[in-house]
């Protein structure tokens, strides 16, 4: 109840301030804006005299005008806001004064104009009658120096006549002459001086003495001696008198000053209407102040009442609430303060008796509910403390389990590692002796003069260098370090590969007495472009397995080929199937399963533990290939590799990846190994390729052997006994002269900038040694004066690493050679309109080398509107083959460069 009296009270006094605000701040803010726009008015109508221009004068009109019509309607507000005042107020006559003054002044305007133009002339025609009279007044002299001299030409007549006539002729007409030049400026210089002229009084003047001077010099123009300049002059002497006649100057400036007092009356007029209008808005403003007061005094008398009434009000509530508490504090609070005594009882634990129901309101319900609280929490501290012995013996089983399951992972991660030993320690070994075994076949093919044992020898380094590539797949796959087998893409002939398959297939069932079958379609293309190592691991992994399980019959591999429509690349599809034993339909869907064997085979006693299969289903995922099966038990298997391929180039399918042409370098080598037959195969590659050899079996004694003598090249083996193998590149990699460093390794380190930087070399060699890798570092030093084009390409290639360092080159270089061939082919299959757009794109990415020769084959292509020729075309093809290996030469020595230059 207060509290709504109070708001009442505040809300009242509130909206009697608001109205006392909203009725004397709008009278005070408009008095005091007609006062200042009265004062204003002064400045302005100064400025309305001062205008000299159109412009200037609309633009103080216009506010003049704004000002007024302020003040007037400031004050008619004024006057609305209180009683209606007495006498009749001038609100138009202020707007009526200044539409006469803006009038004035603009005619005031146009009289200036037109008495500065008067002037002008008037000015003009009495400079031309001063040049006029001059001339006259020499010609006047003439004619006296003429007299004079006639006189003495003749002596003996009598002087005294001729002077006589000599003084009243020509020295009158002289004096004449000279009085009227000075007349003429007299004039010139009054009709100057009107415009400056005040008052009428002095216009009068100025036209009586004006019209004197001109009478009297038109007299005197009769003794100008020329009669055409007396008439001359006489017209211009007419012209200004006619400036004292109606519409002349004289006339123009008396208009002139009475429009000017005219325009003073009316600003006086106008300030004594000002005057006028702020007396009446100050009036007004007393009225409405005083009205206001009026009110207040109303509203203070009303709050004085209503505040008493609070007061009344307050103090009634004050009892009441005496009241109210005295019996809420014998009837409630006693009560509850019971209650909240037993409930922090009840929280300590001490449950105690029930508490007693002390009535039937809402107080004897919360005793109620305490009683029931006080029985549930007695029940629940028994059930904790039951549940705290179960806890700590469950937590004794959990930290005996923990322990257990931390034995049990430290166990793994030591099988994990343990593992990871042994895969890395099984690549180096079994990679070190197929080093041997692949260099010495390598050699013995190339120094064997026999065709037939030439062709076992190659047979068996074919399968020599097979195995390296199964061994390194199965212990990639074992290890799962890549198990995304990423797919080497290079260019081989399919009937060399079928003809392998077919000898592989004819010497494993031979033996057996079993039938081999191979079937190649006749119309596939000569060459193809794919990974052709993982397709003769799965095709022979078939094979193999079609043998194994084949006891009696045939085994046949057919070889087809189509189009895919859609990506328009050739489909190759590899079938084997056997006469075999066969495969349940229950074992069929776990055929590719790793570990996993038909029971079939595993009572027919057949070796194996499964992996194949496995393998090869991996491998045909990197290939984006598919790998099906069809089996009857009792009946034969039928396995199908599908692998979707692109065209090849047959140019640059090797017959043999190991074989490198024979050469001449004579470049000095050092090959540091502590295994000797890796020795044996370095020195008899090196040696064909026509290089120097000098051994070291330690990294101590490479050193010394390097620090005795300068080599071109050194081969260092990355585990020696006595030092890592990166070490001692780094100490040899410190000298001035530092040679090329490439390091050896058995582990399955890849050949990357990452990599060579870390072990600061220029290439990374995995063994077995690849010739073709060794014939491909020693060109990268040799090359460069041989081919110009490797110098332009090379140039560009140090420009690259200079600006954006070896690893992103490398990477820019990689990712174009990578796209080269699917680019050329594109310009090949695509349509003319296509040609010219792909052409003019690969150009652009060939530009970045420097490759000239194909960019200018590629801008022909890029020129011609109805498509090329096929000649063309193979053209293309051919300079995209040699571009591959200027840059693949040219980045090789760059990078080796900027390796060795590095570690300086």
């Amino acid at each position: 109840m207060v509290g709504i009296a109070a708001i009442g009270v505040n809300q009242y006094l509130v909206r009697t301030q608001d109205a006392l605000i909203q009725t004397n701040m709008p009278a005070i803010t408009l008095a005091s804006k007609i006062g200042a726009s009265a004062e204003v008015m002064s400045s302005l109508a100064s400025a309305f005299a001062q205008a000299d221009t159109r412009e200037d004068l609309e633009q103080v009109a216009a506010v003049l005008g704004r000002t007024v019509m302020s003040i007037e309607d400031g004050t008619r507000t004024l006057e609305e806001m209180g009683p209606p005042a007495t006498g009749a107020a001038p609100y138009l006559q202020a707007r009526e004064i200044v539409g006469r003054m803006t009038t004035n002044a603009l005619e005031n305007l146009t009289l200036e104009e037109s008495i500065r133009a008067e002037v002008h002339n008037l000015t003009r025609d009495g400079a031309r009658l001063d040049a006029l009279i001059e001339a006259e007044t020499d010609l006047a002299r003439l004619r006296i120096t003429a007299g004079i001299a006639d006189l003495y030409l003749s002596p003996d007549a009598d002087p005294r006549s001729a002077l006589d006539a000599l003084a009243d002729r020509h020295f009158f007409a002289f004096e004449r002459l000279t009085e009227l030049a000075r007349l003429i400026d007299a004039v010139r210089l009054q009709f100057q001086q009107v415009p400056t002229i005040a008052s009428l009084q002095e216009v009068e003047i100025a036209r009586s003495e004006l019209s004197k001077r001109l009478s009297l010099a038109l007299r005197r123009v009769a003794f100008l001696p020329s009669p055409l300049a007396a008439k001359e002059a006489t017209s211009l002497l007419n012209h200004q008198q006619r400036a004292l006649d109606a519409g002349g100057l004289i006339n123009l400036q008396r208009d002139r000053i009475a429009l000017q007092a005219s325009i003073t009356q009316d600003r006086v007029l106008l300030q004594g209407v000002i005057a006028a209008l702020s007396e009446r808005a100050r009036h007004a403003r007393d009225v409405v102040r005083a009205e206001g007061l009026a009110q207040i005094a109303a509203a203070k008398q009303k709050s004085t009442f209503l505040l008493f009434a609070l007061l009344v009000v307050v103090a009634s509530a004050v009892v009441i609430g005496a009241v109210l508490w005295l019996y809420a504090r014998r009837q409630l609070v006693a009560r509850l303060g019971n209650i909240s005594r037993r409930i922090v009882a009840v929280a300590r634990g001490e449950y105690g008796t029930p508490i007693l129901i002390s009535g039937h309101d809402e107080i004897g319900r919360m005793e109620k509910a305490l009683n029931i609280l006080r029985r549930r929490a007695r029940d629940a501290t028994r059930l904790r403390d039951s549940l705290e012995d179960a806890v700590i013996a469950r937590t004794g089983d959990v930290v005996r389990e923990m322990h257990t399951s931390d034995t049990a992972r430290a166990e793994a991660e030591s099988a994990n590692r343990s593992k990871t030993e042994f895969l890395a320690r099984m690549s180096h070994e079994i990679r070190t002796p197929l080093n041997g075994i692949i260099g010495m076949l390598d050699l013995l093919e190339v120094d064997e003069p026999d065709p037939d044992r030439k062709r076992r020898t190659l047979t068996a380094l074919n399968s020599a260098h097979e195995l390296l590539d199964i061994t390194n797949d199965i212990l990639n796959f074992a290890s799962a370090e890549n198990r995304s087998n990423r797919s080497n893409p290079v260019h081989f002939r399919l009937r060399e590969l079928v003809g392998q398959m077919g000898f592989h297939l004819q010497s494993l069932a031979t033996p057996k007495g079993l039938e081999a079958i191979i079937d190649l379609s006749e119309p596939a293309p000569l060459a193809l472009l794919g990974d052709v190592v993982k397709i003769r691991q799965i095709v022979g992994n078939l094979i193999s397995n079609a043998v194994k399980y084949t006891e009696r019959g045939t085994v046949t591999l057919t070889v087809d080929h189509a189009i895919d429509g859609q990506t328009g690349h050739h489909v190759v599809s590899f079938t084997v199937a056997d006469t075999g034993i066969g495969m349940t339909s229950e074992a069929i869907p776990h055929a590719f399963d790793a570990y996993m064997r038909a029971d079939s085979a595993k009572r027919a006693g057949i070796e194996g533990i499964g992996l194949g299969l496995a393998i090869s289903r991996t491998l045909t995922d990197a290939l984006n290939g598919a790998l099906s099966v069809e089996s009857k038990a009792g009946v034969g298997s039928r396995f199908t590799l599908t692998v979707p391929l692109k065209r090849g180039d047959p140019k640059l399918a090797a017959e043999s990846e190991a074989r490198a042409p024979n050469a001449n370098r004579g470049s000095e080598v050092l090959v540091i190994d502590d295994h000797a037959v890796n020795l044996m195969v370095a020195r008899g590659y090196l040696e064909r390729l026509g290089c120097l050899v000098s051994e070291a079996a330690t990294g101590a004694s490479g050193l010394k052997v390097n620090a005795e003598r300068r080599f071109d090249l050194v081969l260092i083996d990355l585990d020696l006994p006595d030092m890592r193998g990166e070490e001692v590149a780094k100490q040899m990699a410190k000298n001035k002269d530092a040679p090329l460093l490439v390091a050896l390794t058995a582990h399955s380190i890849e050949d990357t900038p990452e990599n060579r930087a870390k072990l600061e070399v220029a290439r990374i060699l995995s063994k077995p040694i690849s010739p073709r890798a060794l014939a491909e570092v020693l060109d990268a030093s040799t090359s460069v004066e041989r081919d110009p084009d490797h110098n332009v390409v090379l140039k560009s290639l140090r420009e690259d690493i200079s600006d954006l360092g070896p690893q992103t080159t490398e990477l820019i270089v990689r990712e174009f050679l990578d796209d080269l061939p699917h680019a050329v082919e594109s310009i090949q299959l695509a349509s003319a309109e296509a040609q010219r757009k792909a052409a003019h794109k690969l150009k652009g990415a060939a530009a970045n080398f420097r490759l000239e020769r194909l960019c200018a084959v590629l801008a022909r292509i890029e020129a011609a509107e109805d498509g090329v020729d096929e000649g063309l075309l193979d053209q293309l093809l051919e300079l995209a083959q040699d571009a591959t290996i200027i840059l693949e030469k040219a980045v090789l020595s760059a990078m080796s460069q900027a390796a060795v230059g590095s570690t300086k």
